[in-house]
């Protein structure tokens, strides 16, 4: 199926007196789906139109027979245009709800700020100063939250403002409070109760990395935050060398924080509900000893209901890791997987980690070996027992493996040749980029039950890996100081 939108016309705007000067450009639609079991060829650049009706009749005889013929090609003329373009300086992007939070490069003529944006047609409603070492941290509904990190005489040091999302208007800020997320109109932090010493170590004291080593020690201070007054809403202070664990529903800057989890020494385990610090459910594991790490095997960014019940501890000192059932505290088994390996479960019953070889499963119950697969290193999403597995960026700029696996075999069902990642986009989608030469690129979404990929951009200033963020609908990349504003075709989780 295609569905498409011609005939809408570039349109300029000015920019307000005494503001940074920019451009703001919309531009037409259109959607095609692809099934990659049948090749699949670009669409064809329009020759540049005589005349504004003929483009029109083009157009849409382009998109008429896109739609009778194959869905593995698009038609020659098809338009993959953005909705909007916005230029000047662009750093990064965060897409949340109606609004674009946009963060400026500074310049000679103004210091850096971060702008609000509206989503539907990019007009600019408030900006605020902010300084280099000043970024956006996370969104709600109601604030902007803003995280400012320095190193100053060996000691690092933070500063956490939250601003108005609607007007940009400053509401408080907090010296030295590490930002966990929010949930409720609450800000969610851990309060350094002492400013961090920077050590630097020679390469003669490196540690073994396979050897699990705990923090330093000190108590961790948890605050819940009202987001309008910065008010202590609720806190707790955890004992010196417990270890702390938060769950979460989506993913970071735009995932809400649903709880926290605590393992004591004596390997008490305590659940205390994020709204209201208060204890829901403690559970005594078959362990006692100082964790180096801890996590309750639940709530990891793309997989929150894979292997439910589980906590996975790596003892300090020791090699590997535990994995508990978070319901009665028994031990199930025991693993050799690092902490750097990043053990997490990644699919029904089923845990993933990377070695030098590639990706390596573990039932989630057993421990028992299930397969292993090279050279693929991680695990990127999955829908319908089907995981996407790829591996990082290759410094040379080639496109880096990209498939998608059957959760149960590990055998390939799609191989995603050519096509890349547009990483930490969005938790709901899975949102890829295919280079069509060294300035232009394709964009699509990826549903990884059927392998079937759904493109609706096309970029001609495209010239590497881009900084994206969505919601909703939404899309938006920056590339080379330049934002592009994409609409989504709908998700195949919820749309069919």
């Amino acid at each position: 199926m295609v569905r498409a939108a011609v005939g809408a016309e570039a349109q300029p705007t000015g920019t307000q007196p005494g503001r940074r000067r920019g451009t703001l450009t919309h531009m037409a639609e259109t959607v095609i789906e692809l099934d990659l079991s049948s090749p699949w060829e670009p669409p064809e650049v329009p020759a540049p139109p005589r005349r504004r009706l003929r483009t029109r009749l083009v157009a849409v005889c382009a998109v008429l027979a896109a739609a009778l013929g194959s869905l593995g090609a698009a038609g020659p003329g098809t338009r993959l245009t953005p909705l909007y373009r916005i230029g000047d300086q662009v750093r990064s992007v965060t897409v949340f709800g109606d609004m674009l939070f946009i963060d400026r490069f500074q310049q000679s003529v103004s210091d850096p700020r971060i702008e609000g944006h509206r989503r539907s047609d990019g007009a600019r409603l408030w900006d605020f100063p902010t300084t280099p070492q000043q970024q956006p941290a996370s969104v709600s509904d109601g604030a902007l939250i803003l995280m400012r990190y320095s190193d100053e005489d060996d000691g690092f040091s933070t500063r956490l403002t939250v601003v108005d999302s609607a007007t940009g208007r400053q509401l408080w800020s907090r010296q030295n409070a590490s930002f966990i997320g929010t949930r409720d109109h609450l800000v969610i932090v851990e309060q350094q109760l002492e400013q961090r010493r920077i050590v630097v170590s020679t390469p003669e004291e490196q540690p073994d990395p396979r050897v699990n080593r705990a923090w330093d020690g000190a108590p961790r201070h948890v605050l819940a935050l009202d987001e309008r007054t910065g008010v202590t809403v609720w806190e707790h202070e955890a004992p010196p060398r417990a270890a702390l664990s938060y769950t979460w529903e989506g993913r970071y800057p735009t995932g809400r924080v649903t709880g926290v989890y605590q393992l004591d020494q004596s390997g008490l385990v305590t659940h205390r509900d994020i709204r209201t610090g208060a204890v829901l459910s403690t559970v005594q594991l078959a362990w006692s000893g100082v964790p180096a790490m801890f996590g309750t095997g639940v709530g990891w960014q793309f997989a929150p209901d894979a292997v439910p019940h589980r906590a996975l501890v790596y003892p300090d000192g020791e090699r590997g890791a535990i994995v508990f059932d978070l319901t009665d505290g028994r031990a199930l088994f025991r693993t050799d997987a690092s902490l750097y390996e990043g053990l997490y479960p990644c699919a029904a019953d089923l845990f993933c980690a990377a070695d030098e070889r590639g990706i390596v499963t573990y039932d989630g119950t057993t421990g028992a070996p299930r397969w292993r697969l090279g050279p693929y290193r991680e695990v990127i999403g999955g829908a319908g027992g089907r995981l996407l597995v790829s591996t990082l960026e290759q410094a040379t700029g080639d496109a880096p493996p990209l498939a998608v696996v059957d959760a149960r075999t590990g055998k390939i069902v799609t191989d995603l040749a050519g096509w890349r990642l547009i990483r930490e986009a969005s938790p709901q989608r899975l949102l890829l980029w295919r280079p069509l030469d060294q300035r232009t690129a394709v964009l699509g979404q990826l549903d990884p039950a059927t392998g079937r990929i759904t493109v609706f951009g096309r970029s001609g200033d495209w010239y590497g890996p881009p900084s994206c963020s969505a919601d909703g609908d939404t899309l938006a990349c920056v590339m080379v100081g330049e934002l592009t504003v994409w609409r989504l075709p709908p998700r195949p989780d919820t749309d069919g």
